[in-house]
């Protein structure tokens, strides 16, 4: 008889693959065949898997339809199976799977509809942090100013998206009751996806204030940052951007760093 790690690793296997033969044997059958054990298995794996991705990206599979997400669901799980007990996590690598998946096609805004989703359900369950005021800058020097680097709220998120993505998203919410065409090829959304208190909010920010806040989620000192925005908008007004990220509770925490030599 194989070792008992041996023997779990060949049993997982099956689970994702054509019966094993090897595994069969040395089931005891008791009535029902050893391979239809296995499929039982086999079925309540796939079935959890298609579940929680469901739950996930319920607007993936409405744009889709339920049988073809299923379809995408067992492909997405042979490229990238659970690798934890806790599901909600086989959500992350959905996007870049689709944007593989449909590159190319008309159904590329699926990937920009999954990056809203996942980040929708990152913000859901991430953890809440105390919000700074404007008291926090009191005791930082004027020269400071440009090495300051911020710590974001960890409830938000960034989504830069190459379509209308969150007229998408709400038009097809269980509430909505909306048969809207829209242009996939109007403005795009750039998106930060904050908790509240109340709920989870999109915000669709201008390219130059989204370029700011991701410069800044990534750890760049705040003159690096204003950079990024200047570029693409030279009248950027950096006292306004900054109002508004303390309006909006993003920023949790803030340091001087000296720039790299």
């Amino acid at each position: 008889m194989p070792a008992l790690r041996e023997l779990q690793l060949e049993f997982t296997a099956a689970l994702f693959n054509e019966p094993c033969a090897s595994v069969n044997s040395w089931i005891r059958e008791d009535g029902i065949p050893a391979a239809e054990r296995v499929d039982l298995y086999r079925n309540n794996l796939r079935e959890g898997f298609i579940k929680a991705l469901a739950v996930g990206f319920p607007v993936i599979e409405r744009l889709t339809g339920t049988d073809y997400f299923r379809q995408l669901a067992r492909e997405f799980q042979q490229q990238h199976p659970s690798r934890a007990g806790n599901l909600h996590h086989i959500g992350e690598p959905f996007a870049p799977f689709l944007r593989a998946r449909f590159a190319g096609s008309q159904y590329e805004y699926f990937a920009d509809v999954a990056a809203l989703e996942w980040a929708h359900q990152c913000a859901l369950i991430a953890p809440d942090a105390q919000a700074l005021t404007a008291d926090a800058f009191s005791g930082v020097a004027a020269a400071d100013y440009e090495n300051l680097v911020f710590d974001l709220h960890p409830a938000c998120r960034f989504v830069d998206a190459s379509c209308p993505v969150v007229r998408i998203w709400r038009a097809n919410q269980p509430e909505t009751q909306s048969d809207e065409l829209i242009d996939l090829a109007a403005a795009a959304d750039k998106v930060l996806v904050l908790r509240t208190s109340e709920c989870v909010e999109f915000h669709r920010l201008p390219a130059a204030r989204f370029a700011l806040l991701s410069a800044l989620a990534s750890g760049a000192r705040l003159g690096v940052a204003l950079e990024h925005a200047q570029l693409l908008e030279g009248e950027f007004d950096p006292g306004d951007a900054l109002r508004q990220l303390l309006e909006l509770n993003l920023l949790v925490g803030l340091r001087v760093s000296a720039p790299s030599t």
